[in-house]
């Protein structure tokens, strides 16, 4: 309101004082509504606020799935496992990147849920590499 204020006072014309208005309030407006979009990297990444590394590595196995978990950042990362065996581990297990994992840090969101996947990766992957040895 004081913003218009401000305006009025420097704009005389009736129809000017109206159109600009319009236009201040159609800017707010349209930053208003993207500030709520959520990045889609981090909606990717979101499941990992509600998951169990431990309980998901057994209920792998059980299915037979033997897949290590990779993040893909400059190059595919397997955590928990040294770049040496990377590809012997690569070859015989198979890897599953996560998806929402990039070199980009988007946010401070994005970067807490990367940090978040490079933990429940260390763990799930501990417990695939017991029953998965190259």
């Amino acid at each position: 309101m004081a913003l218009s204020r401000l305006l009025t006072k420097h704009i005389k014309c009736p129809m000017n004082q109206f159109v600009s208005i319009i236009l201040l309030s159609l800017l707010v407006t349209g930053c208003a509504t993207g500030s709520g979009d959520v990045d889609p990297y981090v909606k990717q990444l979101q499941w990992l606020d509600a998951a169990n590394p431990q309980t998901d590595a057994q209920q792998a196995l059980k299915k037979g799935d033997f897949r290590l978990l990779g993040l893909a950042t400059r190059s595919v990362n397997i955590p928990g496992v040294s770049n040496e065996e990377s590809l012997k581990y690569e070859l015989k297990c198979g890897v599953q990147l996560i998806d929402g994992i990039s070199d980009v840090v988007r946010s401070d969101e994005h970067l807490r849920l990367m940090q978040k996947a490079r933990s429940y990766a260390l763990k799930y992957n501990a417990i695939i590499k017991t029953r998965c040895k190259p």
